[in-house]
């Protein structure tokens, strides 16, 4: 160790008094904390932390002084007997009121001013120890070296018996708190079915008490803690069948926590002898002091709880994507046949869209009829089986997320070869759903000119409203490219509401509601079991549709609002509108090929970028990130021998 450093140990050891209030005392107990922080992060030798290193010295220099020896035991003693050490028992532990309310809590803690409570240890110990780094070296103290620690307070003293009794307070408050949640109502609708007297969660909190009684033992405590772990998974496992509730997902992890706390607590209270109840009680610090650092991180608490609903609703999209994908010549045929329809459906759509425009409606009225529009035409599309071939990348994205996790072989490694044969699936279907789409969607538009030029005598866009149309497809001249990308951005989020609205409705089990709702004695109950099919099966469409249309219809009258450029580029819908344009101005229209261009740009950016998006997405709730660069080394390749696979279906 170096000089400065044994100064700066002297110096503190010598600012120690006898008698200090317990401000002075904990004020210089978290200056003894800095010093044991400060210095490189491994000592010398580099066999242990330099914080242990310090710690060694720290112990050998009041051990050798008796004055020292009763300045810095008078000292911790002090803070040890005039704090509460109950509140640092259950810090950091997440309330159990909620996902919003444990929000709100950790926005309070992180931006408003509170006061300090000298009177509460674990406020004391965020102040010696606030990295999470500190924990590391904690949890790696020898425990010879901690019992040395403990032996010189004295382990039988007054201020270490408070300790130990707010252990044991903090085992019955944990005990209790775990019982009450895994006793809810939404617990136990989805845990085993059991009598109540027999639930681990109803038992836990009695051993516990029996245990601080001395009529029980810490072994059984632990028993009760593992069965209520085995519940806590099969809540979770329900929800992964049959739909997952954020605030239940908040509760299982809350529950989780809490017994990782009793357990470490249990851990202090059975240990056998000093070394062993050091060793334990060190591992606890090292938890506290991690705890306490993630305590205020909002992203950890998001990550946590909304993990498992992004797996859930992405396992959602790569079951629906499934039908977005062909593998014979004759599937992808159907797909450029049903994209064909959803093409001749965008005519009227977009028809509609120039309608709505030359209305000058207020903003909002404008949104919302620019919404109802394109949500009737999405919804029209499901219903009569055809595809709009946008729609397609977010979902077939998370069908290649499904794919990756489940042909991962034994050495977590993906068989490529057949990941490879579904990406070329997918490539030739997408290409597939946008000629149908593009291919009749410009032949649609073209006839419903001609009709309506019959009808009225001139055509569906005037002069003004189809030079406009020209240009703002120009690729450099207008905000095409940021439109088209924002455009994917909103084709990826509608596929998170298909996903979200089919797990509510599986959870809240609206299907079977409906199948068994009392309009049967008036409709018959075979209708009404039909009706809870037919919305079982569409009810994520019509959740997708609905997203889609609002976004599409409420972002450009958004925009205005706020007097910023938010519109929409997409690529059925632009071409329809190009097509009414040049169907107005002849194809000697200035800028038409750079329009032309902007729709092809237009295309692919909605495809890529929902596509990467949803892909991200995906890999990370399935936990497959490690397939990439591989997984890409095996399409060049393959591209490269074999390019045409990638565009049509080969015969077998």
């Amino acid at each position: 160790m170096r000089l400065k450093e044994l100064r700066g140990l002297h110096r503190w050891l010598s600012s120690l008094t006898w008698e200090a209030p317990l401000d002075d005392c904990a004020a210089a107990l978290e200056a003894g904390a800095r010093w044991l922080r400060s210095g490189p992060a491994r000592a010398a030798s580099g066999d242990e932390a330099a914080a242990t290193a310090r710690l060694r010295v720290l112990l050998d220099a009041v051990e050798l002084s008796p004055a020292w020896r009763r300045t810095f035991t008078r000292t911790v003693a002090t803070v040890l007997s005039g704090a509460s050490a109950l509140p640092l028992f259950e810090s950091a532990l997440p309330n159990d009121r909620g996902l919003l309310d444990e929000t709100a809590d950790r926005l309070a803690r992180r931006f408003l001013p509170t006061p300090r409570d000298p009177r509460d240890l674990a406020e004391h110990l965020a102040r010696w120890f606030p990295r999470a780094r500190d924990a590391e070296w904690i949890s790696a103290l020898p425990p010879d070296l901690v019992a040395r620690l403990v032996a010189l307070v004295g382990e039988g003293s007054s201020a270490w018996r408070d300790v130990r009794q707010a252990v044991l307070d903090a085992v019955a408050l944990v005990a209790t708190r775990t019982s009450a949640l895994g006793l809810s109502r939404d617990m136990r609708a989805r845990s085993p079915d059991v009598a109540l007297a027999a639930s681990p969660f109803f038992l836990l909190p009695r051993l516990c008490d029996a245990l601080l009684d001395n009529i029980g033992s810490a072994a059984s405590c632990r028993e009760q803690i593992a069965a209520c772990r085995e519940t806590l998974a099969e809540v979770h496992g329900h929800l992964e069948e049959y739909g997952v509730s954020v605030d239940v997902v908040y509760r299982i992890e809350v529950a989780n926590r809490n017994l990782d706390r009793l357990a470490d607590l249990l851990a202090v209270v059975d240990a056998a002898d000093p070394v062993e109840r050091a060793a334990a009680g060190a591992q606890l610090l090292a938890r506290l002091v991690a705890a306490r650092a993630r305590d205020g991180s909002l992203r950890d608490l998001i990550r946590t709880n909304v993990r498992l609903l992004a797996r859930k609703i992405i396992e959602h999209a790569g079951d629906t994507g499934e039908h977005y994908i062909t593998a014979t010549r004759r599937e992808w045929a159907k797909m450029i046949a049903s994209a064909g329809g959803g093409g001749v459906l965008t005519v009227g759509t977009t028809a509609l869209k120039y309608i709505i425009v030359a209305g000058h409606f207020p903003l909002f009225v404008e949104g919302v009829f620019a919404s109802a529009n394109y949500a009737a035409s999405f919804i029209a599309m499901q219903l009569c089986g055809f595809t709009l071939a946008t729609k397609q990348p977010s979902m077939t994205a998370a069908a290649l997320a499904a794919a990756l996790k489940e042909t991962a072989a034994e050495d977590s490694q993906p068989k490529l070869d057949e990941l490879v044969t579904l990406i070329a699936r997918i490539c030739r279907s997408q290409l597939a759903a946008a000629l149908g789409n593009v291919g009749l969607v410009i032949p649609g538009a073209i006839l419903f000119n001609l009709w309506y030029a019959h009808s009225t005598g001139h055509p569906f866009l005037d002069e003004h409203a189809a030079e406009h149309t020209i240009e703002s497809f120009h690729p450099l001249h207008t905000g095409t490219i940021y439109f088209a990308a924002l455009t994917g951005v909103l084709l990826w989020l509608s596929s998170l509401g298909a996903g979200w609205l089919d797990n509510w409705a599986a959870y809240r089990r609206i299907p079977d509601g409906i199948a068994q709702h009392r309009l049967g004695r008036v409709f018959g109950a075979r209708f009404m079991r039909w009706l809870g099919a037919k919305l079982h099966h569409h009810i994520s469409g019509f959740g997708g549709n609905l997203t889609l249309g609002f976004l599409l219809g409420m972002l450009p009258a958004f925009g205005k609002f706020l007097g910023v450029p938010l519109e929409v580029r997409h690529i059925t819908l632009s071409t329809g509108g190009l097509t009414l344009a040049v169907c107005a101005q002849g194809f000697s229209a200035h800028g038409l090929g750079a329009a032309a261009c902007g729709i092809a740009i237009i295309g692919l950016l909605n495809f890529g970028v929902s596509f990467v998006l949803a892909l991200g997405v995906a890999v990370r709730a399935r936990g497959v990130e490690h397939a990439g660069l591989r997984l890409l080394g095996a399409v060049l390749r393959r591209f490269a021998r074999s390019p045409v696979e990638f565009f049509f279906p080969p015969s077998s």
